[in-house]
């Protein structure tokens, strides 16, 4: 999982300290959601993926996170998209991801 130092290195230092209100807490908080999506995304497919796809995906979806609490939506749709669409991929499912399962597996495969 990404740290929020890498999510730090990201984003811009005036961005970041908007879109946290300069508190750690709330990009710990995105993160954590972030991981939890994805974790979900990948068991409803079956799926496991490489630790660097994975932290890329979690760092996007993180970043949507933070957009989105700071209500800027339509940059946090941006990243949405981007976390998406690296899901995507990585299932091989080019339908919908939120609602459909992927029919290949696939794997985390840690230590990448």
């Amino acid at each position: 999982m990404i740290s929020v130092e890498d999510l730090k290195k990201s984003l811009k230092k005036y961005n970041y300290e908007i879109l946290t209100d300069g508190d750690d807490e709330v990009a710990l908080r995105a993160i954590e959601s972030a991981n939890i999506w994805l974790l979900a995304k990948l068991e409803q497919a079956g799926c496991e993926v490489s630790s660097k796809i994975f932290n890329a995906i979690i760092e996007k979806r993180a970043l949507y996170e933070l957009y989105s609490y700071a209500e800027s939506e339509e940059v946090a749709r941006d990243k949405k998209e981007d976390a998406l669409e690296l899901l995507k991929s990585v299932i091989a499912n080019k339908g919908n991801v939120e609602d459909k399962p992927s029919k290949k597996p696939c794997v985390f495969i840690k230590g990448d």
